[in-house]
């Protein structure tokens, strides 16, 4: 049955429990220093980097009364542990006491050694200073450490100066807001500061003019700080949390990365970052819109080892020579999407799911009327029509059965909120890959084309039917991707084109599937119209026109960048004009 949290609980005796949570570290300079172990069934193992948070370290620190997190330095930095690396990792919130509060989320593939252990330095300080709450150490409620133990602080006309005077402290740079703590959520610690007064210019907010403690105040009230180094990273409209274009909170705003000197070394530390696992595609053409704003990073190298992507070496932020076309997307191997294939139209098919850098099926045997509507929802297809069993309509499959003994409740949004056996085991064959037939023909249209700003692309629309051909290639299944349109010839240019749009022209035209699909035209360049710009498909399309693009003649292009593909067939079947 698959877990979606879990809580630690291998032992039924709580003490036992507790003492087999307790975290130390290891090899630094004092007891607050050192490679991050956790004690586990009786035996010390170690915490994937990839995996350990600053809202996990914290905690470790507050566990161990070494103050607040001062440092969590590279992999092996304090050398390699020896016995198990533990497999679950720690999902803290950050205002946990103990490691054993946090939840923890299992990892389906082990990907870490102890070439991965991390590290962790903390203040060891009698005080200290914190932002919780607010999703990085530079974003937050302002806590301070004292007697041991962390509390608030309060102001009635909390400002920038003192805010500024926090994040200097914090070395985070300088504040851009001074809010309140109601944004961050209200605690229940004690409150060890209740009035704050600074020029904006003091090392520490302890050497403010006015620094009050431990006096009640009525109308004073928790206080939190964003500061200009709050860093946070995200992909964005690729489906999930797991894919799509690499967008990084910094200054205030969000903005892109370019794709120059971008490599596969630079997408795993995205994807372990965030918790996703290890990239399997570090460059995705046509899977999301352009953005706008700012693009903040350019040139970035990094050698695959880095715990954030800031890390990596990089031009400094902001500067670039790059255009939003440019922009990186990234999909990991924990991103998951679905389709249906094989069918004449986009919501009838056989059942495919992504998972782990591969498409595989569905077994049929434990798939009944729940399970399918489910699918006819998460794909926005209307309800169910039919369910195919036994593969005899839209075919088998290949590659691996990923999911097998489902048991939906009717109320989940993705196949895979459901209960399954864990991904990949099966008692199928591809005799049972399940086929799925839902009423509606096509999503409706304001809610087709939701990519990487959110739903902003509302130059993308659905196309009219389109007549195709391929042109100038060493066989009737390769060349220059033409399409007729007002008794014209034309051609596609390849701004966001990829694969899976090439497996669209491939499929239609009667040719298999694509081979090779290069930016630009390999051939002589063509004269006249470009018919098509920004092609979107999702790849499992019967006809190009189920695609999403801009409209009709609506291009900043020239022929060289005109579109070419190469299909594995040698047949083909071509519209003629009349």
């Amino acid at each position: 049955m698959k877990q979606h949290l879990i809580t630690w609980g291998y032992e039924p005796n709580w003490t036992q429990e507790r003492r087999n949570h307790q975290p130390r570290l290891v090899g630094g300079k004092d007891r607050c220093s050192g490679r991050v172990e956790v004690l586990h069934r009786d035996e010390w193992g170690t915490v994937c980097d990839q995996y350990f948070s600053l809202l996990d370290a914290g905690v470790v620190c507050e566990q161990l009364h070494c103050g607040a997190v001062a440092a969590t330095p590279g992999v092996t930095h304090f050398g390699r542990g020896s016995g198990p690396v533990w497999k679950e990792n720690y999902h803290c919130q950050g205002n946990e006491s103990r490691l054993i509060d946090c939840p923890v989320l299992p990892r389906d593939q082990t990907s870490c050694s102890h070439g991965n252990d991390a590290g962790l330095t903390c203040s060891d300080e009698i005080w200290s200073l914190r932002l919780i709450n607010g999703g990085s150490r530079c974003d937050g409620r302002v806590e301070v450490y004292r007697n041991g133990r962390w509390g608030r602080v309060q102001d009635s006309a909390w400002n920038i100066n003192d805010s500024n005077v926090v994040c200097r402290e914090l070395g985070c740079g300088s504040a851009i807001f001074a809010y309140n703590s109601s944004r961050y959520g209200e605690s229940e610690l004690p409150v060890w500061v209740n009035n704050v007064h600074c020029e904006g210019n003091e090392s520490q907010l302890r050497n403010c003019s006015i620094f009050t403690l431990n006096q009640a105040s009525s109308d004073s009230i928790g206080v939190g700080v964003l500061c200009s180094d709050h860093l946070q990273l995200r992909l964005s409209g690729g489906g999930s949390t797991c894919a799509g274009r690499v967008e990084i909170y910094y200054n205030g705003s969000w903005g892109t990365v370019c794709d120059d000197s971008w490599d596969l070394d630079d997408a795993n530390v995205v994807c372990g970052q965030l918790g996703c696992g290890y990239a399997v595609e570090d460059k995705i053409p046509g899977f999301c819109g352009q953005s706008k704003g700012q693009i903040w990073l350019d040139e970035v190298r990094c050698s695959g080892n880095e715990s954030y992507l800031w890390n990596c070496s990089s031009a400094p932020w902001g500067r670039h020579d790059c255009s939003h076309k440019e922009d990186v997307t990234v999909k990991c191997s924990e991103h998951k999407e679905m389709r249906l294939v094989n069918g004449g139209r986009r919501c009838e098919g056989r059942v495919e799911v992504w998972y782990n850098g591969t498409w595989g099926t569905v077994c049929s045997e434990k798939l009944y009327r729940v399970e399918a509507e489910v699918i006819c929802k998460q794909l926005e297809c209307g309800p169910l029509a039919y369910i195919e069993y036994r593969a005899w309509i839209y075919g088998q499959g290949s590659g691996p059965i990923w999911i097998d003994e489902m048991k939906c409740s009717s109320h989940e949004s993705a196949l895979w909120q459901c209960q399954f056996d864990p991904w990949g085991k099966h008692n199928c064959d591809h005799r049972e890959d399940a086929g799925v037939s839902c009423k509606d023909a096509e999503m409706p249209e304001t809610t087709r084309g939701k990519g990487c700003d959110g739903g902003n692309e509302s130059k993308s629309r659905r196309l009219p039917d389109l007549q195709l051909r391929v042109d100038g290639g060493s066989n009737n299944c390769s060349g220059r991707v033409d399409i007729l349109f007002n008794n014209r010839w034309g051609t596609v240019c390849d701004d966001s084109w990829g694969l899976a749009d090439a497996n669209v022209v491939c499929r239609q035209l009667g040719c298999g599937s694509a081979l090779w699909t290069p930016g630009a035209a390999t051939i002589a360049p063509a004269s006249g119209d470009i018919w098509l710009d920004e092609v979107k498909c999702t790849g499992s399309e019967s006809f190009l026109s189920r695609c999403l693009a801009s409209p009709l003649g609506q291009h900043d292009c020239d022929h060289k960048e005109d579109v070419f593909v190469t299909c594995s067939g040698t047949k083909i079947i071509r519209f003629v004009s009349e």
